[in-house]
C-alpha cells in the first residue's frame, strides 16, 4: 500500500514537472492571465478617473501575455480555436467586443448632439430658454476657473453640480471653456484670480481680460457672471433715502444686519449684474438719466416739493419704479401714484383663508389657490413677474387700487394685477383687534400690481410710456423675510422686469421635488418578496426548458 502510494506521488511529481517544462502550459497561463488582466484593465479604466493610467498598463500587460501565448503554443491555440469550444468562446468573445463597441459608439454620439431628454417634472437638468439665447449670441471666448480642492468629500458635491452645470453651458457654445484648479496646490495661478477663499468659479473674457468670481453656484449667477465678462453694461439702479426708507444697515466691522434693512435686496440686485447707487433727491436736482429704475422701499417721511416734481419729471420721462409702499404711506408717495390713476388702501389686510401660521395680518399668497396673474404685460406676454413664483406672504400689507373703475380708465393707463389676497380677506382698521366686522370692505384685494401708462390720468399730459411696479407692503423685502418663501425672487424679477431684462427672470434655481412612493403593508411585503425570489425563480424556469429541449 506504501508503495502504492509513493508510485502515485511519483507520477503526480513527474506529470507537474513536464506540465511545467511545457510551453503549452505556459502558454495556456498566460492566456489565462493575460485575459483577465484586459479585463480587469479595461473595467478600471471606463470606472474609476483617479487610477486610469494604472489600468491602462495593466491593459497592454494583458495584450503582451495574450501575444506571449501565442508564441510560445500557436498550434495549441489554433487547435483550440478551431475546436467546438474554441468557437462557441471566440463567438461570445465576438459578440462581447461588438455590445462594448456599439454602447461606446451610441455614447458617443449622443454626447456629440446637442439634442437632450430631461423626464424630470420640473426640468432640473434643462438650461432656460433665456441661458440658450445668451450663450447662443456669445461670440467671444470666455473662460471658466472652477476653484477646488480634490478629494475633498465635503464639495465634492458642489463640484459634481458645477461641473455639470458647466458642462452644459460649454455644450451649447463652444465659446464657453472651462478648467478645474487646485487652488492648493496651483497657488500661482489661485493669485492671479485673486481667489483666496473656495470653491469658487471666476469667469474671464479671454480677449478683453475681465473677470468676475462667482461664489453661489446657480445657472443665474454663472449667466450674471458671462454677461458682466462680455461686457455687458451694468445698468444702474438708485435706491431713494432721505425719508426714513429701508436702506443698507450692514455694520462694516461686525458685517451684521438689522432684520428692517434692505441689504440683502441690494445683494441680489448686485449679483444680478446692477449697479446699485443711493439717490437723495435733497442733494441731486433730479432723477440721474442713465437710472434703470427706481426702487423708493417703504418711506415713513414725506417728500419736499422740489423732491416730488423730480420724480414726477422722471416718470414723464419715461421711467420706471419700483414701489413698496406700506400701509399709512405719506401722503406726498400718494400723490405721486394718483397722478397715473392708482391709490393705496387704507389699513391692513387681514386674511382668514391663506395667511402664515394663524397670523391673519400676514396674507399668504400662492400659486396653488390662483392668487397670481402671469402676464405682466401685453409687449411681454410670455415672461411674467410672477410665472415661477409658488409662494410668497407679506406682513403687514395694504391694497392697490384704481381711482376709476376698469372701464373708465383712459386706454393709455394700463394697470395689471399680479397677486391677490383670498375671498376671505378684509381691510382691518384695528391691527389690535384684528376681526371682521360688517362696515369693513370684504377682499380680495390685489397686493402686487404693474402700472404702464403715457399719460396722465386727467390727460393733461401725454409722454413715453412708464412703467411701475407696486407692492402694498416692504416688508416681505426687508432683510428679515427677503429670504423666505418666494419673496426674493419676486422682488428681483420685478426689478428684471422693469430694467428689460427678462432673460434674468426666466433664470432662477431649479426645484428639486421629492417624491415618494407610499404603499401598503401587503404592497410592500409583495416588492420585498418577489424581490428575492422572482429573478432566481425565473431563471431557474429558464434553465430548466433550456435543459429540457436539449437533453
Amino acid at each position: 500500500m506504501a508503495e502504492q502510494n509513493q508510485q502515485q506521488g511519483e507520477s503526480l511529481r513527474d506529470l507537474a514537472l513536464t506540465s511545467v517544462r511545457s510551453t503549452g502550459f505556459w502558454s495556456f497561463v498566460a492566456a489565462v492571465v493575460g485575459i483577465l488582466a484586459i479585463v480587469a484593465g479595461g473595467a478600471l479604466f471606463l470606472t474609476i478617473e483617479e487610477i486610469r493610467e494604472f489600468s491602462v498598463t495593466v491593459f497592454v500587460i494583458g495584450i503582451v501575455l495574450m501575444f506571449l501565448a501565442l508564441v510560445l503554443s500557436p498550434r495549441a491555440i489554433a487547435i483550440f480555436l478551431a475546436g467546438r469550444q474554441g468557437r462557441f468562446g471566440s463567438n461570445v468573445v465576438v459578440m462581447t467586443l461588438a455590445f462594448f463597441v456599439i454602447v461606446v459608439l451610441i455614447n458617443f454620439l449622443l454626447f456629440r448632439t446637442p439634442t437632450r431628454f430631461d423626464v424630470t417634472a420640473t426640468k432640473v437638468f434643462t438650461l432656460s430658454e433665456q441661458t440658450q439665447k445668451i450663450l447662443d449670441s456669445m461670440d467671444t471666448t470666455v473662460q471658466a476657473n472652477a476653484f477646488f480642492v480634490p478629494g475633498d468629500s465635503a464639495t465634492a458635491a458642489v463640484r459634481q453640480d458645477v461641473e455639470d452645470l458647466l458642462n452644459e453651458f460649454s455644450r451649447r457654445n463652444s465659446n464657453l471653456v472651462y478648467r478645474f484648479v487646485d487652488p492648493e496646490l496651483q497657488r500661482s495661478i489661485s493669485e492671479k484670480y485673486n481667489v483666496t477663499s473656495y470653491p469658487a468659479v471666476v469667469f474671464e473674457n479671454v480677449t478683453l481680460g475681465t473677470q468676475q468670481a462667482i461664489a453661489t453656484f446657480t445657472e443665474q449667477n454663472f449667466v450674471t457672471g458671462i454677461l458682466i465678462v462680455t461686457g455687458q453694461d451694468q445698468k444702474r439702479i438708485y435706491n431713494l433715502t432721505g425719508h426714513n426708507e429701508a436702506a443698507v444697515t450692514r455694520d462694516p466691522l461686525s458685517g451684521e444686519t438689522s432684520d428692517e434693512g434692505f441689504d440683502l435686496a441690494i445683494a441680489g440686485m448686485q449679483r444680478d449684474n446692477y449697479r446699485v447707487l443711493p439717490l437723495n433727491l435733497k442733494q441731486e436736482a433730479s432723477v440721474p438719466e442713465d437710472a434703470a429704475v427706481l426702487v423708493i422701499a417703504g418711506p415713513r417721511d414725506d417728500l419736499d416739493e422740489d423732491e416730488q416734481k423730480a420724480i414726477v419729471e422722471y416718470v414723464l420721462r419715461g421711467g420706471r419704479i419700483i414701489a413698496l409702499l406700506d400701509p399709512g404711506t405719506p401722503i406726498t408717495f400718494q400723490e405721486i401714484m394718483a397722478l397715473w390713476g392708482v391709490a393705496m388702501g387704507q389699513g391692513s389686510i387681514a386674511d382668514g383663508g391663506s395667511n402664515v401660521g394663524g397670523r391673519e395680518l400676514t396674507p399668504l399668497v400662492q400659486k396653488a389657490r390662483a392668487q397670481y396673474f402671469t402676464s405682466a404685460s401685453p409687449s411681454t406676454r410670455d415672461i411674467g413677474i410672477a410665472d415661477q413664483i409658488d409662494v410668497a406672504f407679506f406682513p403687514g400689507v395694504t391694497s392697490i387700487q384704481t381711482l376709476l373703475a376698469p372701464e373708465d380708465m383712459p386706454p393709455f393707463i394700463r394697470v395689471a394685477p399680479i397677486a391677490m389676497t383670498s375671498e376671505f380677506s378684509w381691510l382691518e382698521s384695528n391691527t389690535e383687534d384684528v376681526s371682521y366686522s360688517p362696515d369693513e370692505q370684504r377682499g380680495p384685494f390685489f397686493v402686487v400690481a404693474v402700472v404702464e401708462a403715457s399719460g396722465t390720468i386727467d390727460e393733461s399730459r401725454r409722454h413715453p410710456t412708464a412703467k411701475f411696479v407696486l407692492f402694498g407692503d416692504s416688508d416681505f423685502a426687508k432683510n428679515k423675510f427677503f429670504s423666505s418663501s418666494d419673496n426674493a425672487d419676486l422682488f428681483l424679477n420685478s426689478v428684471n422686469w422693469l430694467a428689460d431684462d427678462y432673460e434674468l427672470i426666466s433664470i432662477r434655481p431649479k426645484v428639486f421635488p421629492y417624491r415618494e412612493l407610499v404603499v401598503t403593508t401587503r404592497e410592500r411585503d409583495f416588492i420585498k418578496w418577489s424581490g428575492w425570489f422572482l429573478p432566481p425563480l425565473i431563471m431557474l424556469v429558464l434553465g430548466s426548458v433550456v435543459w429540457w429541449r436539449r437533453r
